[in-house]
């Protein structure tokens, strides 16, 4: 039987997938374009750090950027993807970022949604699952190097589904080159191993269960790409340095405590309840289909719960991969609807046949062509300068007035603001710390806690360091203790930030 010819309206018609994109896009590029680079400062470190590595040809080994850990040797694992950040901002400043971003973010909801249809789920409840997917992703949407682990999460559990449910194995060799870019974007890679030794042990499980099933011949191939993976990591500038710092922050609970992204979801926040609901969805579908659950999507839906209600910044990856297992089994639950269920047994037509019509439509054109239409509307200058840094977040306007503020010498400056500082005042301002954690580590960052909240201590931490002036938020404790101080000066003030300049003694 030849395929139906495919004429014009097929081709501008768009696809119920290409909605899902074109929502996905508009959303990080357009709605979030005012808050975007409202939540986190670390992109200015990472633009900064890429800015020079363009213009030096050379990945820094040492800390450059700090006054308290210049010089100090610095495991570069994030190179690439600065360099990529870095890149997109020379063409066109924050807006290349946030269409950088948009980009990402419109990826990995495009493939949870191809993986789900490669399954045989209709595409109408594709869309509706991708769509949950896309709003589970949106909780941790700042434009920094994670977006680039959600996407290779996705890609690495496709490439996998497809083997497991017969596709030849040689695709696997896909894994390794895309792990060596992994391992040179983000320390997330990680992720990309638990995922791949998930599937593995699941082969190894089903080759044992029933020799004759080929998983045997899938284990060798997930054994082979696991290796060639290993391999593949190692390829980056910091060689075998790369997984003992990168598994080694984990072990530093102080750190891991305090970083907000680390914590237990806060179901009171709005969009986390996303997650719950999804949770409780999910468990009631199991509930529902009981043995007729596939028992690997069941570890894959029970282990990513668990690391997301242990770590809010893991409820994207539970968005990228146990969503479609959730929707694969509510097409199953509604397969199972009696005869007699007259509005169900409908609404299974209604669905084959909606998947029968989406599925005859290109659809990507159409896609392709509205994305290319909200980018210019984005771009425009009016619209434009809607990227920009939060001056009621960071100290926009205390580092227009750097010369008012004489800064004399080494800086004390608030955690949340070093990147920005990076970003806006380098190298005329090296910080006292970033979000860096896991190079400043616990002992830096305790000290940092101490000063800030003028602990017993605070002011020969302040002498030991050489601090010689503070860029603080006027509600810091430390900001009353200076006010008070005989012998420092309050030079700069605003809504969001004072600055304060050592004296001398009276």
């Amino acid at each position: 039987m030849k395929p139906e010819a495919r004429g014009p309206i097929h081709w501008l018609l768009p696809t119920l997938g290409g909605v899902l994109a074109v929502t996905a896009y508009a959303a990080a590029l357009i709605v979030r374009a005012g808050n975007l680079f409202a939540g986190d400062g670390d992109v200015g470190r990472h633009i900064r750090v890429g800015t020079d590595i363009l213009t030096s040809r050379s990945i820094p080994r040492v800390d450059l950027y700090s006054h308290t850990m210049g010089g100090e040797p610095f495991v570069p694992y994030e190179w690439l993807s600065e360099v990529i950040f870095a890149a997109a901002h020379g063409l066109a400043g924050l807006a290349g970022v946030a269409l950088l971003s948009s980009a990402l973010f419109t990826g990995a909801v495009v493939v949870v949604y191809a993986t789900m249809t490669r399954w045989g789920v209709p595409t109408f409840l594709a869309f509706m699952f991708g769509f949950g997917s896309f709003v589970l992703q949106s909780v941790h949407l700042l434009p920094r190097p994670h977006l680039f682990t959600t996407l290779l999460v996705a890609v690495f559990a496709l490439i996998l589904s497809d083997v497991r449910r017969g596709a030849a194995g040689q695709r696997l060799l896909w894994l390794a080159p895309l792990m060596v870019l992994w391992a040179n974007l983000h320390g997330g890679f990680l992720l990309g191993f638990i995922v791949l030794f998930l599937f593995g042990a699941d082969a190894a499980l089903r080759s044992w269960r029933k020799p004759a099933s080929g998983a045997r011949q899938q284990l060798r191939w997930m054994l082979g790409a696991g290796l060639l993976c290993l391999i593949g990591s190692l390829v980056t500038p910091a060689g075998l340095a790369l997984w003992p710092h990168t598994t080694g922050y984990l072990r530093l609970d102080y750190l891991v405590d305090i970083t907000a992204e680390y914590r237990s979801p806060d179901f009171h926040d709005t969009l986390l309840k996303a997650f719950l609901a999804a949770m409780l969805y999910g468990t009631c579908v199991l509930a529902v289909l009981r043995s007729h659950v596939d028992r690997f999507g069941l570890s894959i839906f029970v282990l990513f719960t668990a690391f997301a209600l242990h770590s809010g910044r893991n409820i994207p990856i539970f968005g990228v991969l146990a969503v479609p297992w959730m929707a694969l089994w509510t097409w199953k639950a509604l397969e199972q609807v009696p005869d007699e269920a007259s509005h169900g047994r409908r609404f299974l037509r209604w669905a084959v046949g909606m998947d029968t019509a989406t599925r005859s439509v290109v659809g990507w054109p159409v896609a392709i062509a509205a994305c290319v239409g909200l980018t210019l509307w984005a771009f425009r200058p009016e619209h434009r300068t809607e990227y920009r840094w939060d001056a009621e977040r960071y100290p926009v306007e205390a580092v227009r007035n750097l010369g008012r503020i004489s800064a004399p010498g080494p800086v004390f400056n608030q955690f949340e603001w070093g990147g920005y500082l990076l970003y806006a005042a380098w190298p005329h301002v090296p910080v006292f710390i970033d979000g860096q954690t896991d190079f400043y580590g616990e002992e830096l960052t305790k000290e940092y806690n101490r000063i800030r909240e003028i602990k017993p201590g605070w002011r020969e931490l302040l002498a030991r360091h050489r601090i010689e002036w503070a860029l603080i938020p006027p509600d810091a404790p430390l900001a009353e203790a200076l006010a008070l101080a005989p012998d420092w000066q309050l030079v700069y003030e605003d809504s969001t930030a004072v600055s304060f300049v050592r004296s001398a003694e009276p």
